[in-house]
């Protein structure tokens, strides 16, 4: 029974070996932004429709960026780069001439073994906190 034991214990150090590195050669970042839609209460999209422009101001008293549809994919969305804005500040989105919205992200940094990306933890919109299903595309409704 001790040279069981032993043995097990021999297999069990060798199974445990310092193999942790990974290959980061053929791995790919995740994105660095999320997508925003907006849509009526009948789930109509607003983006391309009632608000129908190439690119919308987000901005607050001392940055501004512009945000635009998403590239080659869905063109109710826009295309948020975490880049381009700050965690728990808030921004004004400029839809149109008369309607304008209040968006407050929050975010943080996280790392792994080849990259470091950004993870949407929370939102904020026009004073009431969106619960996120999903943080890289959230569905807000306008009413």
């Amino acid at each position: 029974m001790k040279r069981h034991s032993i043995f097990f214990l021999f297999i069990l150090c060798c199974s445990c070996a310092d193999d942790d590195d990974v290959d980061c050669s053929s791995a790919l970042p995740p994105p660095n932004w999320f997508e925003i839609g907006f849509f009526d209460t009948n789930g109509n999209a607003l983006i391309g429709t009632t608000y129908n422009q190439e690119t919308f101001r987000l901005y607050n008293s001392s940055e501004e960026t512009f945000i635009s549809k998403v590239p080659f994919s869905s063109p109710e969305y826009l295309q948020v780069r975490f880049d381009s804005i700050n965690p728990q500040t808030e921004y004004f989105l400029e839809l149109s001439a008369t309607d304008q919205d209040t968006l407050v992200f929050d975010f943080s940094l996280s790392n792994g073994p080849c990259f470091s990306w950004f993870v949407l933890e929370g939102l904020t919109y026009n004073g009431d906190e969106i619960p996120l299903s999903d943080n890289s595309r959230i569905d807000l409704i306008k009413e």
